[in-house]
């Protein structure tokens, strides 16, 4: 009785273990990403789950045009709403929908702000409307309970390409990623910690979009484009389950060139069937009222910048609070996160500034490891006042003409060396988790530079001296530019 005993104890922990082991394969090999990405999809819900129950009081859903547009902390600073951003890209309304039941079993929001760009046609040739990638990567970051189960169900409804074991043992459908593995897939539970932004997405890009772009003003209020029927059906299930909840609805559709009047027709008639409010911000009255500039508040023709969100969410939080009721409570769960978003707000102000002393004077921050590569003959762009600004970093730039120079500067680091031949530095930063190697050839040595972070080649390759970012904080490069009597990018 007693071996028998003995026996059962090493089966269940045998059982125990490789239930362990397989639960942590499952999630390496799954794809991640984090805070150190512009679109941190699994930061954004893994974060989610971290907010105290029943504090958050209106939820964003929708595709990556509302991640880029809606501010959590500027809708908290200026109008002390708790709101939590779940858009992610190409977030089909299907997700939004199975999103929005999985955050009901942990919040009590007041209001939800459906963004609906995916409710048109955008992938006809996936089932879904979507990528299986951006569908996938917003589910696995899903716990599992009754709502994941039936959200992987309908997912397979409607595209039989994928099934539900390979949501179950992801390393099914992954196992191929073993070879491209990065420091993420490692240390995800001290990645997980870092969701300051509660699910917005930070854009730095200014300008470089369609120049053309005009708000409704008068248009012809017939034409309408029918909504991709899955989409639709799917939006009947947000409404539906809106009130069934006694939840206020808004939809929204942010500033974009891939939206029409005859989308906008279609939306305006099903939200006044409804009565259900539409803000769509390309719209002249919507527009002008939210302040914004297409030109200088637009990343690309498709998202809004960090100054662009800043207009949005400022007026969404006052329509909440005036036009919702929906009421300011100050919480540390906000309120905590203010410092962490100016310095972003800086990281992204960093890649816009073309005066160099401004630049320099940023470039100091202990937050930031600064690479420097020379390519051909660097002392014909630099003056006195040039070096006067880089030495300032600590860096040294009174060379001899066509000389090569590189360098590195952190809060740890100062290195560099210059030479009429070739010039290479090779280290690592943050404790030896981040490998780098740059070269520098002068105009004696060849006219080349490269500056390697993790095997990536971030040198803009200009004759002047190369400059690459990296932000040790969130652990990615910023900034890439290069001085050649002026910045350039």
């Amino acid at each position: 009785m007693k071996e028998h005993f003995k026996f059962a104890i090493r089966a269940i922990a045998f059982t125990l273990i490789l239930c362990f082991v397989v639960t942590t394969v499952n999630y390496v090999v799954t794809p991640k990403k984090y805070y150190e990405d512009s679109w941190s999809t699994t930061s954004t819900f893994k974060g989610f789950y971290k907010m105290k129950r029943n504090t958050v009081d209106v939820l964003f859903l929708g595709s990556s045009h509302g991640g880029a547009a809606f501010n959590p902390q500027v809708v908290y600073d200026n109008n002390g709403i708790r709101s939590y951003n779940l858009c992610c890209e190409q977030q089909n309304l299907l997700v939004s929908y199975y999103w929005l039941q999985e955050a009901l079993r942990f919040q009590n929001p007041s209001a939800v702000v459906l963004e609906l760009y995916m409710l048109y046609t955008f992938n006809p040739d996936d089932a879904l409307n979507t990528a299986e990638s951006f569908t996938r990567m917003a589910i696995d970051a899903m716990k599992w309970s009754g709502v994941k189960w039936n959200c992987i169900n309908d997912i397979c409804k409607y595209d039989e390409s994928q099934t539900v074991n390979s949501y179950l043992f992801t390393n099914e459908r992954f196992h191929t990623r073993w070879m491209n593995l990065a420091e993420s897939d490692f240390v995800f539970a001290s990645m997980e910690k870092h969701f300051e932004l509660k699910g917005f997405a930070p854009l730095a890009g200014r300008g470089g979009v369609y120049p053309d772009y005009q708000p409704y003003l008068e248009f012809d209020h017939e034409q309408v484009t029918e909504m991709h029927p899955l989409m639709s059906e799917y939006l009947d299930k947000i409404v539906a389950l809106c009130k069934e909840k006694g939840i206020q609805l808004i939809l929204t559709k942010t500033p974009t060139t891939g939206w029409d009047t005859s989308k906008h027709n279609t939306v305006k008639k099903y939200a006044d069937e409804n009565n259900l409010e539409f803000i769509d911000f390309n719209e002249n009255a919507y527009y002008e009222a939210s302040k914004f500039k297409y030109s200088r508040n637009m990343s690309d023709d498709w998202h809004c910048n960090i100054r662009g969100a800043k207009k949005l969410s400022k007026y969404m939080g006052n329509t909440l609070l005036n036009d919702y009721d929906v009421a300011g409570i100050e919480d540390e769960q906000w309120s905590s996160t203010k410092d962490y978003y100016k310095q972003v707000l800086e990281d992204c102000e960093l890649q816009n500034i073309s005066d160099l002393g401004k630049y320099i004077n940023l470039l100091a921050n202990p937050r930031y490891t600064v690479f420097l590569a020379g390519q051909s003959d660097v002392s014909y762009c630099l003056d006195d006042e040039a070096k006067a600004e880089f030495a300032k970093l600590g860096f040294d730039l009174s060379m001899e003409e066509g000389e090569s120079f590189c360098g590195i500067k952190s809060e740890e680091i100062l290195e560099q060396q210059h030479d009429t031949d070739m010039v290479r530095s090779v280290g690592s930063i943050r404790k030896s988790r981040v490998d780098y190697s740059i070269v520098s050839k002068g105009e004696y040595a060849g006219n080349e530079s490269s500056i390697m972070i993790d095997n990536e080649d971030y040198s803009l390759h200009v004759d002047g001296i190369n400059i690459v970012v990296y932000c040790n904080d969130t652990r990615r490069v910023i900034d890439r530019a290069a001085y050649v009597g002026a910045l350039y990018r």
